[in-house]
């Protein structure tokens, strides 16, 4: 694969969503912009989501009967191609020789080993989590909406379940659920951040961030304490005065100080400075919660997702369909404007490749 700096972006193609080209790898410039087309994955539809696997390139098909595709990292051209085993997966994540996958309309998690489906390049049997209170296949089954799925440097796995207001963590390697990071009602929990021993938390329906902290009680259990919620706006009041406030994605900076998040509606990326929450959670003082820094307008409609690279934010604007590309300065606060604006019909994610 070259290092010359590149960029992946997906987006939806099918009508119901936001037609668009699926999926495109751009050449990105000295200036960190994005450039030309270099390759464009043709065969997908719906890759809503992308991660990068060495030389190869990993997508979900967010359909129906969802599927988790392998493609070449340089021309995008498909290896491999497998169920996932759900309805609408979402996001997609390798850890170890395991592909992850979350699913949203059906609610589980999937697993699936990667090196078989690269030496099969078809279909391999994904092993199935669900949240314990849909395991039993009653209504509560209906409530669950997996969204995003995140490894820890201790070895497991956190799955953002949305309906259930959990953050559900999984032993990566035996899949046995070993607890959950519980939520106020309603908040809807949808991607989240690691600093240190304290998980972050963007409630998509709540409109704030949920800060809990880690407290090991053995080596087969944890525990996350909730902590406090922050607005992911300069006040409470500007979630309640609007009709819509959904944030999506959430991640730190490069050196963990800050939360960067986007919110949909009001299209805004928000920017909240961490630095109060302390490495050691057990200590004697308290941390101290996030602190408003920044909001800037997102450059277009409908933020989903956004990547940090190259000293700039690029950020996939859904419904205006576009990806606005934000200077970041030596505090790492967006500039108020975009310094360029690539059209892209429908993105919902982007990824930097170096």
């Amino acid at each position: 694969m070259s290092s010359t700096p590149a960029m992946v972006i997906s987006g939806y193609t099918e009508e119901s969503s936001g037609t668009g080209p699926g999926l495109v790898r751009f050449a990105v410039d000295g200036r960190g912009l994005l450039g030309e087309s270099q390759a464009q994955g043709t065969a997908l539809h719906n890759p809503s989501f992308v991660a990068a696997a060495g030389d190869v390139l990993l997508a979900v098909e967010e359909l129906p009967a969802g599927n988790v595709v392998a493609l070449d990292l340089s021309t995008l051209e498909m290896l491999a191609k497998s169920t996932s085993g759900g309805a609408d997966p979402c996001h997609v994540a390798l850890v170890g020789d395991t592909v992850w996958a979350a699913h949203y309309t059906s609610g589980t998690a999937a697993a699936l080993d990667f090196s078989a489906l690269m030496a099969k390049r078809t279909s391999v049997t994904p092993k199935l989590l669900a949240h314990a209170a849909a395991a039993d296949g009653s209504s509560d089954a209906k409530a669950g909406h997996a969204h995003q799925v995140t490894a820890t440097p201790w070895g497991t796995i956190l799955v953002a379940d949305l309906g259930a207001d959990s953050v559900d963590e999984y032993d990566a390697g035996s899949y046995v659920r070993l607890g959950s990071a519980q939520l106020p009602a309603g908040a809807g929990p949808r991607h989240v951040a690691l600093k240190g021993q304290f998980l972050l938390v963007a409630g998509e329906l709540d409109g704030h961030v949920h800060v809990f902290a880690r407290e090991p009680q053995d080596q087969a259990q944890n525990s996350w304490q909730w902590l406090l919620k922050v607005p992911l706006a300069e006040s409470a009041g500007e979630i309640s005065d609007v009709e819509e406030f959904h944030p999506s994605h959430i991640e730190l900076s490069p050196d963990e100080s800050k939360l960067y998040a986007a919110v949909r509606g009001p299209n805004t990326v928000v920017v909240l400075d961490v630095t109060g929450l302390s490495s050691d959670p057990s200590s004697q003082l308290r941390p101290r919660e996030p602190k408003f820094l920044q909001q800037v307008s997102c450059g277009g409609n409908w933020p989903r997702h956004f990547a940090i690279a190259h000293h700039k934010m690029y950020v996939a604007n859904q419904l205006s369909n576009n990806v606005a590309v934000f200077e970041l300065d030596e505090r790492g606060l967006l500039h108020a404007e975009p310094v360029q604006s690539v059209d892209f019909g429908s993105p919902t994610c982007i990824l930097p490749l170096d």
